[in-house]
């Protein structure tokens, strides 16, 4: 009884100093449950979000960019802020960005010139920036969310923006081709403003082909060849990104950077790959000083990367089947990712982390 006693003064100071969920009363816990509110209303929206997008893209694709839009001016600039705070808003100049920068404002582009409001030179080439847009989005973009491990965890907005900038533009592209089962219905219900195939001809071909096996494996209606899914993309790529980028971060910005401590993509690959970065500066410096040697090879092995991924689409162009596959493969990848996070990382520091962040109303 006498050693019971005495340990019990030093089992509730150490209670006291390391908090616990086993130690709270029943009204404590509840009080604490209601400070998880927000994060279940986010995760309700998240679910919702995504129910929303399954019946637009099965039901209603040719509407998709008019959803892809409006979650475009939600979550990027709720992202832009949170990452200006941490000194990560760099990270919105890079490449994945720009394709939804670009889908986005070639949508509002093709909506202003179909209702007469304005014209501008793209216009001619509708169907080579369509095809340069897919070969982006469902090339580089969409296996991204494979190899950065993008994750859906409904709750939290920053992964649900992670996942929208490499998933939403390949989902878009995918209902432009194939109008989930009818690729004329994008013709139908918006004339002339997607050229996706040449004619309403090839439209009708294209329905046809989804009619059956064969067609469902490799259809040839609004064919392209495959340098519509090369040039096009690397010229955009190099002239509208690759070049801008290069001078404002490494030469305009750089050193504005290091003094800020901002952080970029360049940074993080170096910081996880030294030993590519290393052979960069170490091959490279010749050509280039030790200035710019790292951050050349970088630029160089990423437009590799983009390029022969973005070649890849040429397939899925021509294939409903692969492209179908390639969209649930990264969906469950995606989910499997999520499901990862919330049971093995989340679960086991949310309760904890959420008891230390309101002790003080706890007590």
């Amino acid at each position: 009884m006498t050693t019971t006693s005495q340990n019990q003064p030093h089992e509730a100071s150490n209670a006291k100093l390391k908090p616990s969920i086993a130690t709270l009363t029943k009204s404590q816990r509840s009080k604490l449950q209601g400070f998880s509110k927000k994060d279940e209303m986010h995760y309700t929206l998240g679910v919702m979000t995504m129910l929303a997008t399954t019946v637009i893209v099965s039901r209603f694709p040719e509407y998709y960019l008019m959803w892809h839009f409006l979650r475009t001016i939600f979550y990027l600039p709720v992202r832009y802020f949170r990452f200006l705070k941490n000194g990560w808003e760099l990270y919105l100049l890079d490449w994945c960005y720009f394709v939804t920068y670009i889908s986005t404002a070639c949508g509002i582009l093709a909506l202003l010139r179909t209702t007469g409001m304005i014209h501008t030179p793209l216009e001619e080439y509708n169907g080579k920036l369509i095809r340069a847009g897919f070969a982006m989005s469902c090339g580089p973009l969409i296996w991204s969310v494979f190899i950065f491990r993008n994750s859906l965890v409904f709750h939290d907005i920053d992964h649900m923006t992670s996942v929208f900038i490499h998933l939403s533009p390949f989902i878009l592209m995918w209902c432009l081709r194939w109008g989930a089962g009818t690729p004329s219905i994008i013709h139908t219900t918006f004339p002339e403003r997607y050229r996706v195939c040449e004619s309403e001809e090839e439209f009708a071909a294209a329905d046809v082909c989804l009619q059956s096996l064969q067609g469902v494996v490799w259809c040839d209606a609004c064919s392209a060849p495959p340098s519509d899914f090369v040039l096009p993309a690397t010229a955009i790529y190099i002239c509208i990104w690759a070049i801008p980028y290069f001078y404002l971060i490494f030469v305009r910005w750089s050193d504005w950077i290091k003094e800020t401590k901002r952080d970029t993509l360049y940074a993080y690959f170096a910081l996880t790959n030294p030993s590519m970065n290393a052979m960069f500066e170490r091959n490279l410096n010749g050509l280039f000083g030790s200035k710019y040697a790292g951050p050349m090879g970088y630029m160089l092995y990423h437009l590799f990367s983009t390029v022969t991924l973005a070649a890849t689409s040429y397939l899925l162009w021509h294939s409903f089947l692969l492209h179908t596959a390639l969209f649930f493969f990264i969906l469950v990848t995606a989910v499997n990712n999520g499901s990862k996070y919330s049971f093995r990382v989340f679960a086991y520091r949310y309760a904890e982390g959420q008891l230390k962040k309101h002790l003080s109303v706890l007590d």
